[in-house]
């Protein structure tokens, strides 16, 4: 299933896809041993990195989401829906199909 951002939607499903969650835990080094400091998992701190490729019209809309650093609703692939900030990471055009970008991004949850 193709992705939406906002109003624009990829061309196809991600190339490739990496979750990174906001875990709040970490270890303190103490002496005598290690202690656990422990504030959760905040799923609104979460990173969506994708790559995906986009139509020129599309392309237009993820980067004026960009620059403007606008909160939109996401689609993922799954069908799930939720709010993120767009990352436009880096992009290149494709071979061929010069108008047709493809780009590495992230998506902020908020």
């Amino acid at each position: 299933m193709a992705i939406r951002i906002g109003n624009a939607l990829s061309l196809s499903n991600p190339e490739s896809e990496t979750i990174t969650p906001d875990d709040r835990q970490q270890t303190i080094e103490i002496l005598g041993g290690v202690s656990v400091q422990d504030f959760g998992h905040i799923e609104a701190g979460d990173k969506i990195a994708w790559t995906l490729d986009f139509s020129p019209e599309a392309w237009e809309t993820i980067k004026s989401y960009w620059d403007s650093r606008v909160i939109v609703d996401v689609r993922d692939a799954g069908g799930r829906t939720f709010q993120g900030r767009v990352v436009v990471k880096s992009y290149r055009r494709k071979v061929r199909f010069e108008s047709h970008i493809t780009a590495n991004i992230e998506i902020w949850r908020s």
